[in-house]
């Protein structure tokens, strides 16, 4: 049992031509939350959307695009991410309505994350090193956080004990035997090792 949600996010490159039984494997064994694509590119994302949507929704599981919020909302997706200023928040929120979701990329800011909460966000996202900034975030505010970009069990547990809401963890896999056992080696053996 993890103390948090899974958010998975795809690699630049992820190729649902070749990847998407694979990755409806990956989202039956772990059940994200979330998945997210990283591309940026409205063809690339246009593509891979209208590939894996049935598949993803039907398992549960968020689709959310990164920086395309008018492409999300044309595709039927569930949200967007934004990963540069909390500013794009206004004008990202017109572009994708009322109901879905609204995700900032904070880094390390304070100021950041309460400017993107002010603006509408329905998340933050921190770095992967910024587990006293989840701390006071999960203290302070309700707003839910995102640790971006975990790669080690040792992130994990760090911002586990920061009680952060979702742990976004990149997807990269051969197969998915291949992606699960890193997803193992970084979320399962951090929950077998958390001390709360």
């Amino acid at each position: 049992m993890l103390p948090c949600e899974l958010y998975l996010v795809t690699m630049p490159d992820f190729d649902p031509s070749r990847e998407l039984a694979d990755l409806a494997k990956v989202l039956e064994r772990w059940t994200p939350a979330a998945l997210r694509l990283s591309t940026t590119d409205e063809t690339r994302a246009r593509s891979c959307v209208h590939a894996i949507r049935e598949t993803v929704q039907a398992s549960g599981t968020a689709l959310i695009l990164t920086d395309l919020p008018a492409l999300a909302h044309e595709l039927g997706c569930d949200g967007v991410h934004l990963t540069s200023s909390p500013a794009q928040c206004l004008t990202a929120r017109e572009e994708l309505g009322r109901d879905l979701q609204l995700g900032v990329y904070c880094g390390t800011s304070r100021d950041e994350a309460m400017s993107a909460g002010e603006l509408g966000a329905d998340y933050i996202a921190i770095a992967p090193n910024a587990p006293d900034l989840a701390a006071w975030w999960s203290q302070m505010m309700e707003l839910p956080v995102i640790a971006e970009d975990i790669e080690t069990k040792e992130q994990a547990i760090a911002m586990f004990k920061a009680n952060v809401d979702f742990l976004a963890v990149p997807l990269s896999f051969v197969d998915a035997d291949e992606a699960g056992a890193r997803l193992s080696d970084i979320v399962s053996r951090a929950a077998e090792e958390y001390p709360g």
